[in-house]
């Protein structure tokens, strides 16, 4: 059987947090749960797939600051930069950390 692989992605309004399966969250934070067993992270296709949910997650526990108000804009995209980078680094994945962090796509890992 194939091991449930998810992060919880929990962002208060003021700061952002990643917590993984099993790590408390803070009650009153908004998150959202993403799942990853089922991607290959060996493959650019699944780097490049759990990078765009990881993306797609932030955005939605940041959508409260999602305004054309200068201050929270900024706040906004402060928020989904940091849930995205903080969610990155609790995968632990090299070629999902080097892709967010230099925007490279991943090569095709080979295994013998």
């Amino acid at each position: 059987m194939k091991s449930l692989k998810l992060l919880s992605i929990a962002v208060a309004l003021a700061t952002s947090g990643i917590a993984s399966a099993g790590t408390r969250v803070d009650v009153g934070a908004p998150s959202v749960v993403v799942r990853y067993g089922d991607l290959n992270l060996n493959s650019r296709a699944g780097v490049l797939t759990l990078h765009a949910r990881l993306r797609s997650a932030a955005q939605d526990v940041c959508s409260p600051l999602d305004s054309r108000v200068l201050g929270l804009l900024e706040q906004y995209e402060s928020c989904v930069a940091d849930a995205i980078s903080q969610s990155v680094a609790a995968v632990g994945n090299d070629s999902l950390s080097r892709y967010h962090r230099y925007g490279i796509k991943p090569a095709v890992l080979a295994s013998n």
